[in-house]
Order: C-alpha cells, then structure tokens, then sequence
C-alpha cells in the first residue's frame, strides 16, 4: 500500500448561500468576497495539514468554509502563530477560528459564538503501562501544547499537587509532537481537547489511549471583533442556519465526532 495522501473534508455541495444571511455581512467584509480567519493549523483533528503538506483539513476548515458558504464569502484561511490571533480580530482577520474555548478572559477582548464544546482529556501510551492516574497526575512528566486551554489549566492542577511530586510540565508548539512523545515513551501522558486526544487515538495506530473521563467541558467558539456587531450577528445567523440544515452535525461526524455539536448558536456564553 502506498503512503496515505488522502484529504478527508466533508461534502459542502449541499451548504447553500442563504441571501438574507449575505446581505447582513458588512460592506468591508462583502469588499474581497472573502472571510479571511485567522487559524493555527497545528491541531488535529479541528485543524491540520494534510499529508500533502499543502492543504488544510479539519472540523473547523470544513465549519470554516461552510460558515463562509452561507455568508455568500469565500473562506480565505490564513495560518497563524495560535497566541497571536485573537489580537489581529479586527484588523489583520476579521474572525478567528482556531477550535477557541471560550473563557471570561478571551469574551473581554472578542464577542464568541459558540459551535461546538469540548473537555480536557489525559492521553497515554496503549495500555497505560506507567500506570498513569488521570486523578492523581502529580510527580509525572506530561506533555501540552503551548498556548492551548489546557496549557493554561494544568499549572492550577500542579498547585494542588504536594511540592515534592509536582508534575514535570513539557510544552511543545505543535499537538503532533506531544503525542509523539507519549507514545515513544517520552512523556507519560498527554492533556489535550476531548476531540484532539480521541482523534490522536485513532490515528495513533493503537499506540495510544485516553484514559479518565473529560473534564472541564467548555465551549468553543468563533471569535468577532466585539467593535463589530454587524458581522457579529451575520456570523451568528450563518451558524444557527449550517445548526437548523443539519450540516453542522454532519461536518462533525465527518471527524467521528457526535458529541458537544452545538444545538443553537449562542452568543458570548457565560458558563
């Protein structure tokens, strides 16, 4: 068998552009015919290259693009430093989708609207071997990626660990390379999405595998420039339409994914 050069998207033929949706979407952004978001395309299996090296594949290129579709736009998807998209919403992107958990921090500086959710996972290597305890992670070497929600959670699990078994953190820039990681024996566990660490198990070819429950579910969402209600609620429309056809739900299960697909398209959620 030859090396796998598959592209896997989901079917968009049947997302249709819906002209009152289009005719919400300001003139500025209307201008190009374009969407341009800013993405980080390092995080299988919301975003990642195909093994091409060339094209972008994932729930959230398909979601962009559909999202675009409805708009009556093109999605022109720039890939970006992950820590530096929020800040460029507005002027060097006009949304950000970049699988964003929504957090009080991040609805200070950018309206969100939410399309999917998702928890914290702890991965490790195929049959746990070292024993790990998704509970009890203290005195072992684990893995993140930077930047990441859970980059941002597993310092206050360390607190809580005694100082003499604090948790060895590792933080890696691509998702890849910290699964990579677990399973060559270099790290004992990996904490990722739900999504991003079931996916990783799948690909993994039985080399890894999650283990606990998920925690911390959250939402995740696009994110707007909070100056700009008009494309707000244009944006808002066009994912309550891709939710009510059913092509949201369908753009997920492309990715083996059923659960935490948003049922209404809620604005800056609290929770």
């Amino acid at each position: 068998a030859g090396a796998n050069t598959e592209v896997l998207a989901t079917d968009l033929s049947g997302v249709k552009t819906n002209d009152e949706i289009a005719a919400m979407v300001p003139d500025a952004v209307k201008a190009d015919g374009k969407l341009t978001i800013g993405d980080n395309v390092f995080y299988a299996p919301a975003e990642f290259y195909a093994p091409d090296g060339k094209t972008a594949q994932g729930y959230d290129i398909d979601f962009a693009k559909a999202l675009a579709k409805v708009m009556g736009l093109e999605a022109d998807i720039q890939d970006s430093e992950f820590d530096s998209i929020i800040a460029g919403i507005g002027t060097k992107y006009e949304v950000g989708i970049a699988n964003f958990t929504i957090t009080p921090e991040r609805l200070e500086a950018v309206n969100m609207v939410q399309y999917f959710s998702t928890g914290s996972l702890w991965g490790v290597k195929a049959g746990n071997p070292d024993g790990f305890d998704p509970k009890n992670p203290c005195g072992a070497v684990v893995g993140v990626q930077k930047g990441t929600f859970q980059d941002e959670t597993i310092d206050a699990l360390n607190d809580k660990c005694p100082s003499d078994k604090k948790m060895q953190i590792q933080r890696y820039s691509e998702e890849s390379a910290v699964t990579m990681a677990v399973a060559g024996g270099k790290l004992k566990a990996f904490y990722a999405d739900s999504a991003v660490a079931e996916y990783a198990v799948k690909t993994s070819n039985k080399a890894l595998e999650v283990v606990g429950e998920p925690d911390d579910m959250a939402g995740i969402g696009v994110a707007i420039s909070k100056s700009d209600e008009q494309l707000t609620k244009a944006i808002q429309a066009a994912v309550q339409d891709l939710i009510k056809n059913g092509h949201l739900a369908n753009i997920f299960s492309t990715w083996g994914i059923k659960d935490g697909v948003a049922t209404e398209a809620i604005l800056n959620p609290k929770n």
